[in-house]
């Protein structure tokens, strides 16, 4: 497996490593879409993803999809994080029906097999910047 990734300062620096992942292509129309990768803490102390940064959309946040039932329907959506955080030496999957980064308010529409940029803030200051390419799935 190819590990795309560039650190950039902070304890983030020695501990976060993240796989390949992707962007999901939307209709033109759409504001907002999601990405997906897995965040891997190789180091000794706990890593706390606070949020990212691209220059495609507004903002980057953390969400999670959850499924209930209320009043005997079951009920799908997502609920936002102000962070998340990853165990040592664990690691936390991005993926359709769990956590995903939401890129909101897209300033552009996004193009099949173009590459995005994202850097992901850590509590500790330190920066993870990932490569994604964006695909239809």
């Amino acid at each position: 497996m190819r590990w795309l990734v560039i650190l950039l300062g902070g304890l983030a620096l020695a501990q976060a490593v993240a796989t390949p992942g992707w962007v999901r292509l939307v209709p033109p129309v759409v504001k907002d879409t999601t990405a997906y990768l897995t965040l891997e803490n190789r180091g000794k102390t706990p890593l706390r993803l606070v949020g990212g940064e691209t220059e495609v959309a507004e903002r980057v946040s953390i969400h999670v999809d959850y499924r209930e039932t209320r009043g005997g329907q079951v009920v799908l959506g997502m609920r936002p994080l102000a962070y998340l955080d990853i165990p040592p030496g664990g690691r936390v999957e991005f993926r359709p029906g769990k956590y995903h980064l939401m890129l909101e308010g897209l300033k552009r529409p996004l193009k099949a097999g173009e590459k995005v940029t994202l850097v992901l803030k850590f509590q500790d200051g330190g920066r993870l910047k990932v490569i994604l390419p964006v695909e239809m799935r």
